[in-house]
């Protein structure tokens, strides 16, 4: 009988829960009002945020909605050498649009000169959606294709009877090379059909760069150099040299060149991102819209002119 009492006993203090420990004072309104000040702090933040992205949403798809209808115009006025006048209206219009979208607040960043000489780190471009490895040290890096330009000097050059003009491109190695190419080719091959009897020259002229803000370039032009690419379809770039020459130093106020701010040797930024750039020259005066070859196409180009 003992026994069934002290079992009955154990069975019972195991069962019977201890009573909990005493509720600490506090005061009962206080998480209440911070979980109200967190919700509303949380959600000011979050329409912040969905307002930024939007509005950075909003400005890509403009972007890209200009960009398309200017290279439209571009592709219809055969670079500029055939534009009418209600094609440059058109151009201008779609460029100063685009100017005002430039997601590049420092252009010439990696460019001599500039607070970003030494190596680019995407200043600037955070939200332009780079996937191209060519803009490793710069915005400006790269090879550029002419599609459009209403420059005096670049226009003046398909009046040649004889000689046609190719592709135009500008080639941009930071921190301070830019060669401007310029391949001519004889009129008469459009007689024939295509890539029969290919014959073409290559313009470079060379020149030094040098940052003199975050939007403009200052240019020191130093070397001109012939290169007869090919003849009837033979590559004569491995057979005859390139002739190069350097360019004399006009005495005045371009002698310093890309060295000096009182130099009218350069030109200003208007707009650049991973496809587009967009750029105005002081003399002889004109815009210039190029796009960049992306690294596909430069292998491409690598392959044809070592004849692989």
């Amino acid at each position: 009988m003992a026994t069934a009492v002290l079992f009955v006993g154990a069975a019972l203090s195991l069962t019977v829960p201890h009573a909990p420990p005493p509720l600490r004072s506090y005061n009962r309104h206080m998480p209440v009002k911070l979980s109200l000040f967190d919700a509303e702090a949380a959600s000011v933040n979050l329409q912040t945020s969905f307002a930024e992205e939007r509005r950075l949403l909003e400005g890509r798809l403009m972007r890209d909605a200009l960009k398309l209808q200017l290279l439209r115009v571009c592709a219809a006025c055969n670079r500029g050498f055939g534009a009418s006048a209600l094609d440059r209206a058109n151009v201008d219009s779609l460029l100063n649009k685009l100017s005002e979208l430039n997601p590049c607040v420092d252009a010439t960043a990696g460019v001599a000169g500039s607070e970003q000489a030494e190596r680019w780190v995407g200043r600037g471009l955070e939200n332009a959606d780079w996937a191209d490895g060519t803009v490793a040290d710069g915005p400006l890096e790269g090879v550029w294709r002419l599609v459009y330009t209403n420059a005096t000097d670049v226009l003046s050059l398909d009046v040649n009877p004889i000689a046609g003009v190719g592709p135009i491109c500008q080639e941009i190695r930071l921190p301070d090379s830019v060669v401007n190419v310029i391949t001519l080719y004889p009129r008469a091959l459009g007689l024939l059909p295509a890539g029969v009897g290919a014959t073409s020259t290559v313009l470079r002229v060379g020149t030094r760069a040098r940052a003199r803000s975050s939007t403009r370039v200052g240019l020191t032009f130093e070397r001109v150099g012939v290169e007869a690419r090919d003849f009837l379809g033979v590559d004569l770039s491995k057979i005859l040299p390139q002739l190069s020459l350097p360019l004399p130093r006009v005495p005045g106020s371009n002698a310093a060149g890309a060295d000096s701010d009182t130099s009218p040797a350069f030109f200003d930024v208007a707009y650049v991102d991973a496809e587009l750039l967009f750029i105005v020259q002081n003399q002889p005066g004109g815009c210039f819209v190029l796009v960049r070859e992306t690294a596909e196409e430069l292998q491409m180009r690598d392959r044809l002119m070592n004849g692989i």
